[in-house]
Formats: structure tokens, C-alpha cells, sequence
């Protein structure tokens, strides 16, 4: 594996000069096509834009059948994006958001320019896309609060001058997994057109869940967007956008492995767990039940040569889950349930001058209101009756949550450039932000029927677990400037360099999953309630060629993290928010297109990160570890969890002119990492080794576009990916310390593909 991916460093880094040779003969047609992004609120060229950036189009997300955020991350170095028991992770260069439904997320989400916050809408299909942007890095100024570690901007395709229809499916064979998507787009009238999206996919899935007796994850995903526009040529001009999207999962890509120590001789005969890692797996009952609802209005005025822009935007989502939380066949923990519902509120008005001026500039307003409603119920099943005590008392009981958020969000933003001399430009700016937010937490305990225990003698084990029925609510306020400044020096029309300073500022907000006060004085290990934001400081210095058949981008970076928010083990079950932790994450990206004929096309990327925690002494002990003071265990000078050293990826893309009107495409792509720890604690036994993915395409279409057909295959080297793990609930508890088993989520196997495309 390490010579795999010291060949794909040695040709990126051989891509410049090999290129440049190639580049001085090439013809037009040999040139690569421009990337167009918009990073910075304007339409400009990726090797533009002083930012570690990486662009996606729309069209290489369908051709590979890419429809998750969660399939794209591995074309991205250094953007890891994960599922766990009970939430979604966006993590870019080591750092992300815990498991905590009251955390906004550390890589701000944005969809058509409307904030998408919450993890939960990482799991939206990705449907008739432009483009998705992933920055890398702080984004304070233009993209806000939250992007303390980066942003991912999604664009979605605009209706067309001329009246066009496409019909796209694809049907893969080992997992039963079908897609079709519709799209009819022109004008409909003077001055107005419309773009109307619907899309259907369903798969069996990839594990077998001998209890549920159903292959899974089993997936079903409907989603619908309508988008007019209206431009009659006039000063003003606007955008409507509506969409809605149901996306259910049965079953997670998940099972148990690596049995250690008593686990075995104690979790035998009736209390078996099967631990042998085959795809094959028997947990309870997981179902995600989501339906999410947005609107978007975009409206352009012409102010003189400027541009006033106003966004408006309405994003609303439900959820409803059940969690076997043990992820065993046990019956200890099934039956667990949580829910959000949530309402999203905002508008953004900013101002652009005309641009390729000496002096250009933005500078805008936002407001956004936020309200959310989470519950969840923990459930002890009866099982835990048939145990000794302490453990019995604890039989048919459950604890449940409900919470409840309300958020004001002001900014005032500018950011300008001076043009400081022929070649020499000075980019500054920054973003006040005020925010006002209010949480209320309430916890009770049930006893069911089977449960004879006396109330004290049960709300006595809760204690012992540190659970504690309770209400608690709070409210604060916070203010917070956020500056940034790049300086930009053209060497050569074809050669820029920068350096830039960034800073990044992530909420505060109110721990939703904490099971007791943080003033209680019947608990060992009290709870959480508010925890404060976080903050970045980025330094980053790059360069950014283009000319001809080459492009080249080489970014260097250096970010100093503060006061992170983390989860901290209370030593059972439990996990409390506190701001514990400092961080720095360094390193160095690249990537390169070179166009070696007007017929072969290869590209690649990679990166290398340095991560490590600078000040962190109340980490979660892993199993046999020997524990400091207070029972953590300190985590400084160690690297983050799915934080590995190096990734990236290669392609070849290679395009073929046939006899008939008949053309020839063949793609060949690899991505690969090395090794990381999966799981949160850093156990050693949750290492995922290093690995190379390969995947391929073929495919014949006509020479107008009007119809293709392909093969597609990916992972076609079959690897086991561990995305993420975690210890087995309760395996020490019951085991008295004396073994442990770990559950864990995988990425998908071996898959093949046949799709097809076509336009009307």
C-alpha cells in the first residue's frame, strides 16, 4: 500500500514539468475547460480563486451514480464524511462536529447559497447538480458562521435557453440498487423559464440481517425540485426554487467485530453475539424516516453597474428513528427512538460591484431564525431482568428526552480587493456576528409493566449510571468578528501565488443528549448543559497554475484550533459536551489536470495531514488502558480519530471518435488513504489499514450526446472499509471489565453497474 501511494505522489509531483513539455505544442483543442466556481459570491475560475478548493461537477456525480454527500467525500482529499449510531459527520482536514444533536457542524453546508446546518440534511440525494464546491480551510467572511473548518457549496442546474428533456437510470446487479431520474427544462414563456427534477432510487443493500431477514442498508429515496426563472431583460431579475425529498433507510451498514478478553466466554449461549466480520449481522430493528422541505428565492437588482442581491431562503425537515443502540442480537437496548423537527428561516441581501476594477468588492447583511424540537427514549428491554443486580432494577425501564431550540442569528459582512500594483492585489475582509439562543432539556424515567422494582430502588441504578430524571433551561447571548486577508501575486499570466489569514468562530450552544444537571449533587459525574464556541486561526500560503493543457494547485496550511467541543465519557454510559479540547491541523494539498491529447485526460490529487491535539486531557479511555486523573485519559500529542496521514485520488479519462456517429469513453480511477483510527476513543483496535479503491466506466454513446450507454464499477477492488467504530455498548459493564467487542459501519463493497442517458 505505501508504494501505491508514494507512485501517485511521485506523479503529481512529476504532472508540472511532464505537462508544461506537452503544453507548448498542444492546439486549442488539447486545452483543458476552465472550471467556473463560485467561492468567493462571484462566477470565477477555480485556479482564480486564492483558496484550497476542490470543484465536483454535476456531470462526473452522474456518471458514476454518485448521489450522497457521503459517496463523494472520497474524491475529495482530506474530506472524510460519516454515518454513526445516531448522527452524521462532514469532517475536512481531521476536524468535525461530535455526536450530539446540539452541535452545529464545524464544515458549513450550502445549498443554491441557504444554510444547511444540521447534519441530518448531509444525507439529502444529490439530484440535477452543477457542481459541488469543497473549501477547505476557515470561510468566515463570505460563508459565515460555522465555517470553522471548511464549506461545502452546492449548485444546482438552472433551467436551459432551449427546451430539452433527459431520462437518466442505472441499475446495479449485487446490491439490487436502481435509479431513474427525469428532467424536463426551456423557457415557457417571454422572459420566464423552468426546470422541473424528479428522481427515484431504491437498494436492497449490501449486509445480511439474519433477524430483520432483509439484505441492508435497505434504501428508498424520492425527491422532487421545480426552479423558474424569471429574466426579461430588465434591472431586476429573480429565481424560485422548490423542493421536497423522502428518504427512508432500513438497517445500517454495520455489525460487530473484534471480540477481546471474557467477551466471548461471557457473551455465549443464549447471550452469543456474533462477532465475525462477513456482511452478515443480526441487531434490531434501525429505521429513518425523513422528509425535507425547501424554498428558495433569489432576486438580482441592478444599482448602476452594481449588483443587489437578496436570498431568501426556507428550509424544513422532520425525522423519525429507531435504534437498536446495543447494535447486538441481544434484546438490551432495542426499541430506542429519536426525532428533530426543524424550521430554518433566512435572508441574506449583499451588494457586488461590477468587478475587474481596481478596487472590487461585497459586503452584505444576513438574518436567520432557527427553531428545533428533538426527542429521543432510551429503552432497557426485559432482558436486563434476568441479570443480577445491579443490572435487574434497570429491566422494562426507559429514560426520555425532549429538548427544545430557538435561534436569532445576525451578520453584517464586507470583503474587498485592492489592486495593490500590476501583479500585486490585497484581499481583506470580515463578519460580525450576534446570535441569540434559548434550550430547555426535560429528562423523566419510566417503569414498564414488568418492572416491580421499587421506584427508589430504580431511580437509585439510574443514579449509579449518572441518569437522573431533571429540567434545565438557559438562554445566551454572544458576539464575535471574524477577519480574514489574502495578498495575491501574478508571477506570470499562467503562475499565481498567495498567502492568506483566516479566522474561523463555531457557535456555542446546549448539550440535548446529557442525562443529568450539571449542577446535580446526586451524581457521581454530573451532566452538561451549555458549552461555549470555538475558535480557528488559519494561516495558508498556495499557488495556482493554469495555461493550456495544464493546471496545477498546491496549497500549504497551518490552523490552530481552541476550545473545541467534545464529548466527554462519564465513565458508563453517558457522554457530556464541554469545551476540552485544542487541536492544530497542518499539512499540504495538490492537485492536477493535464489534457496529454485532445482524447486523454488525466487528473489527480493528494494530501498529507499533520494532525494533533494540542491540549486534550479528558479523553475517553479505550479498553485496558490505564487511566489518569479523574479516570480520562490524555489525548494530547495524538491524532483525531479518521484523520489519516495521506489520501487523494488519480484518473484517466480517455474519449474515442467511432465509425457511425458512434463515440468510445473510458474512465479509470483510483482513490486511496492510508491508515486512521476509527473510533473517538483512539483504540488501536479499531485501525483501518491503509487501502486503494479502484473503480472504472465504459461507455458508448452518440456523438450529439442524444443517448449513452455504460458499465459502471466501483470498488472493483472489493475493499473493506471501516468507516467508523465504536465499542460495543455495555460489553465492559457486563463483562465486568474484563472484555470488549466493538461495532462498526462499513463502506460498500465490490458493486457493478449498467446506466444509461437519454436527452429529448
Amino acid at each position: 500500500m505505501k508504494q501505491t501511494i508514494l507512485v501517485c505522489l511521485l506523479g503529481t509531483a512529476l504532472t508540472a514539468p511532464a505537462a508544461a513539455q506537452t503544453a507548448q505544442g498542444a492546439s486549442a483543442d488539447q486545452g483543458l475547460d476552465d472550471i467556473i466556481v463560485t467561492a468567493q459570491k462571484r462566477a470565477e475560475g477555480l485556479s482564480d480563486v486564492p483558496i484550497s478548493i476542490s470543484a465536483v461537477s454535476g456531470k462526473l456525480l452522474e456518471s458514476y451514480g454518485q448521489t450522497s454527500l457521503e459517496q463523494l467525500s472520497y474524491s475529495v482529499p482530506n474530506l472524510k464524511i460519516t454515518q454513526t449510531g445516531i448522527a452524521n459527520r462532514i469532517a475536512i482536514r481531521g476536524i468535525a462536529s461530535g455526536d450530539n444533536k446540539g452541535f452545529e457542524q464545524s464544515v458549513a453546508m450550502f445549498v443554491d447559497n441557504v444554510y444547511y446546518g444540521r447534519d441530518q440534511l448531509s444525507r439529502l440525494p444529490l439530484v440535477d447538480l452543477e457542481r459541488i464546491e469543497v473549501l477547505r480551510g476557515p470561510q468566515p467572511t463570505l460563508f459565515g458562521n460555522n465555517a470553522i473548518a471548511g464549506a461545502v457549496n452546492i449548485v444546482t442546474r438552472r433551467p436551459t435557453a432551449e427546451l430539452e428533456a433527459s431520462l437518466s437510470g442505472l441499475y446495479e446487479f449485487n446490491h439490487q440498487e436502481a435509479q431513474l431520474t427525469g428532467v424536463i427544462s426551456g423557457p415557457v414563456a417571454d422572459g420566464i423559464g423552468a426546470r422541473l427534477v424528479g428522481y427515484y432510487r431504491h437498494m436492497d443493500g449490501f449486509f445480511r440481517n439474519r433477524q430483520t431477514q432483509r439484505d441492508e442498508p435497505n434504501v428508498r429515496e424520492a425527491f422532487v425540485r421545480g426552479i423558474v426563472d424569471f429574466d426579461r431583460g430588465g434591472p431586476a431579475r429573480a429565481s424560485l426554487k422548490l423542493e421536497y425529498a423522502d428518504f427512508r433507510t432500513r438497517g445500517q451498514p454495520r455489525e460487530a467485530f473484534g471480540a477481546t478478553g471474557t467477551y466471548a466466554a461471557v457473551f455465549t449461549g443464549p447471550l452469543a453475539v456474533d462477532t465475525v466480520e462477513d456482511y452478515v449481522k443480526a441487531d434490531g430493528r434501525y429505521v429513518s424516516d425523513n422528509r425535507v422541505l425547501n424554498a428558495v428565492l433569489n432576486t438580482e437588482f441592478d444599482v448602476g453597474e452594481h449588483v443587489l442581491t437578496s436570498v431568501t431562503g426556507y428550509v424544513d425537515y422532520r425525522t423519525r428513528e429507531t435504534i437498536d443502540v446495543d447494535f447486538t442480537e441481544l434484546a438490551l437496548l432495542d426499541g430506542t427512538t429519536q426525532g428533530e423537527d426543524y424550521a430554518q428561516f433566512s435572508q441574506e441581501l449583499r451588494l457586488t460591484s461590477p468587478g475587474g476594477e481596481k478596487f472590487d468588492y461585497i459586503a452584505g447583511v444576513y438574518y436567520q431564525h432557527s427553531r428545533l424540537d428533538a426527542d429521543d427514549q432510551v429503552r432497557f428491554n426485559r432482558t436486563f431482568l434476568g441479570f443480577g443486580p445491579p443490572f435487574n432494577a434497570i429491566g422494562d425501564t426507559s429514560n426520555a428526552r425532549v429538548y427544545a431550540q430557538k435561534s436569532d442569528l445576525f451578520s453584517a459582512f464586507a470583503q474587498g480587493e485592492l489592486e495593490l500594483g500590476r501583479s500585486l492585489r490585497l484581499t481583506a475582509g470580515a463578519r460580525f456576528n450576534h446570535e441569540r439562543k434559548s434550550g430547555a432539556r426535560t429528562l423523566v424515567i419510566n417503569r414498564g409493566p414488568a418492572n416491580s422494582f421499587a421506584l427508589p430502588v430504580v431511580l437509585g441504578t439510574f443514579r449509579a449510571l449518572n441518569i437522573e430524571a431533571h429540567q434545565i433551561s438557559g438562554r445566551f447571548r454572544q458576539s464575535w468578528l471574524d477577519p480574514m486577508a489574502n495578498l495575491q501575486f501574478d508571477v506570470s499570466d499562467a503562475l499565481m501565488v498567495y498567502v492568506s489569514f483566516a479566522r474561523g468562530t463555531k457557535a456555542g450552544g446546549f448539550d440535548i443528549r446529557s442525562n443529568s444537571r450539571p449542577d446535580s449533587t446526586t451524581v457521581a459525574r454530573p451532566g452538561a448543559f451549555q458549552f461555549d464556541r470555538e475558535r480557528a486561526n488559519n494561516l495558508e500560503a498556495g499557488l495556482k497554475y493554469k495555461a493550456g493543457a495544464l493546471a496545477f494547485n498546491l496549497s500549504l496550511y497551518r490552523t490552530d484550533y481552541d476550545d473545541l467541543q467534545v464529548n466527554i465519557f462519564d465513565g458508563t454510559l453517558n457522554f457530556n459536551v464541554r469545551n476540552a479540547a485544542g487541536a492544530r491541523t497542518q499539512g499540504v494539498e495538490a492537485d492536477a489536470r493535464i489534457a496529454v491529447t485532445d482524447r486523454l485526460t488525466l487528473s489527480g490529487a493528494v494530501a498529507y495531514l499533520d494532525f494533533k491535539f494540542t491540549d486534550f486531557t479528558s479523553g475517553q479511555c479505550f479498553f485496558q488502558q490505564v487511566p489518569g486523573p479523574g479516570g480520562f485519559c490524555d489525548y494530547t500529542g495524538k491524532r483525531n480519530a479518521l484523520s489519516p496521514r495521506w489520501s487523494g485520488n488519480a484518473n484517466a479519462d480517455f474519449r474515442q471518435p467511432l465509425a457511425d456517429g458512434l463515440k468510445l469513453g473510458f474512465n479509470l480511477n483510483m482513490d486511496f488513504s492510508s491508515s486512521f483510527i476509527a473510533s473517538a476513543n483512539l483504540d488501536p483496535r479499531t485501525r483501518q489499514s491503509a487501502f486503494a479503491r479502484l473503480g472504472a466506466r465504459i461507455a458508448l454513446a452518440a456523438e450529439d450526446d442524444r443517448w449513452e450507454i455504460a458499465l459502471v464499477g466501483r470498488n472493483l477492488t472489493n475493499q473493506r472499509i471501516l468507516q467508523q467504530a465504536g465499542p460495543l455498548p455495555l460489553s465492559t459493564t457486563i463483562t465486568r471489565g474484563g472484555g470488549i467487542a466493538y461495532t462498526g459501519i462499513y463502506d460498500r463493497p465490490r458493486n457493478i453497474a449498467l446506466a444509461f442517458n437519454l436527452r429529448f
